[in-house]
C-alpha cells in the first residue's frame, strides 16, 4: 500500500535529483559521481591510520547532503549509503577488518551523534540508516560479527558543526560533549565511525578519543563529504 502511494505521488510530483534537480533522479549519475573521489587524511588514533570521504563537500554534493540532511530528503538515505559501501570497500576497510579478528570479538558501525536539538528538528537519527546499511555489508563481505551502536550522544552543543568557524573554536565548542551512552560496553570491540561531514575534523577526533577512552579500538572514520579548512563550499 506504501509503495502505491509512493508511486502515484512520483507521478503527481515527479522529483528532481537531490544534487542538480534533473528530472526523475533520486541522485543522478553525474552528481552520484561526486561521492566517488575517495579522500583521505591522517588519523594516528585509528588502527588504519587514516580517515576517508567519499568526496569534497562543494557543488552537487554539497546541495544533496543538505537535501538530505536539514530537507528531509529521505530518499537520499540509500544512494548515500552504498557511496559509503564503495568508499570501505575502496580503501581497504575490509582487509583492516580482517586483521583485527583475534582481538575483538565484535565490529561496530557507529554513527557520529547530533545534538538533541538537531534530531528534533529533523524528526529523526539522519546517519542510523547509512549505518545500518553498511553494517549489513560489511557483515555479508566478512562473515565477521558486525552490528549498529548508537554508542555516542552529544549534549549541550549550540550551532551547526559545519558552521563553526576554525579548528580551535570547532574543538572548544565540543570540549566535554561528546560521550559515550551510559551502559554501551566497548571492551574487546573495534569500532568504524561513519560521518556526513569531515571540515576541521574536531568533531571526528572527539569521537574517536571518546570510544578509545571505553576501551574500542577504532579501525577508520568514514565520512560522506570534507570540507578542508578555508575551501570555498560552493566551488
Amino acid at each position: 500500500m506504501a509503495g502505491s502511494f509512493a508511486h502515484m505521488a512520483n507521478l503527481l510530483f515527479p522529483r528532481g535529483c537531490a544534487g542538480c534537480d534533473k528530472p526523475d533522479d533520486v541522485l543522478c549519475d553525474a552528481c552520484l559521481a561526486s561521492f566517488d573521489c575517495e579522500l583521505s587524511q591522517p588519523l594516528e588514533t585509528a588502527e588504519m591510520g587514516r580517515w576517508f570521504a567519499c568526496g569534497w563537500y562543494r557543488g552537487a554534493a554539497r546541495q544533496s547532503i543538505l537535501a538530505w540532511k536539514d530537507h528531509g530528503d529521505e530518499e537520499c538515505d540509500r544512494p548515500f549509503s552504498d557511496a559509503l559501501c564503495r568508499l570501505a570497500e575502496r580503501a581497504g576497510v575490509i582487509d583492516a577488518m580482517d586483521g583485527v579478528r583475534e582481538i575483538c570479538d565484535t565490529i561496530l558501525v557507529v554513527p557520529a551523534p547530533s545534538s538533541i536539538a538537531s534530531m528534533r528538528q529533523r524528526g529523526r537519527r539522519h546517519m542510523m540508516p547509512l549505518a545500518k546499511r553498511l553494517s549489513a555489508f560489511l557483515r555479508c563481505r566478512t562473515g565477521f560479527r558486525v552490528q549498529v551502536c548508537d554508542a555516542l550522544t552529544n549534549k549541550g552543543i549550540k550551532g551547526k558543526s559545519v558552521e563553526t568557524k576554525g579548528t580551535e573554536q570547532r574543538a572548544q565548542r565540543l570540549k566535554g560533549h561528546v560521550m559515550v551512552r551510559l551502559g554501551v560496553t566497548l571492551q574487546n570491540k573495534a569500532v568504524i565511525l561513519v560521518d556526513d561531514i569531515v571540515t576541521s575534523g574536531a568533531t571526528m577526533r572527539r569521537c574517536v578519543d571518546a570510544l578509545t577512552s571505553q576501551g574500542a579500538l577504532v579501525i577508520t572514520v568514514l565520512a560522506l563529504a570534507h570540507t578542508p579548512a578555508g575551501r570555498p563550499l560552493a566551488a
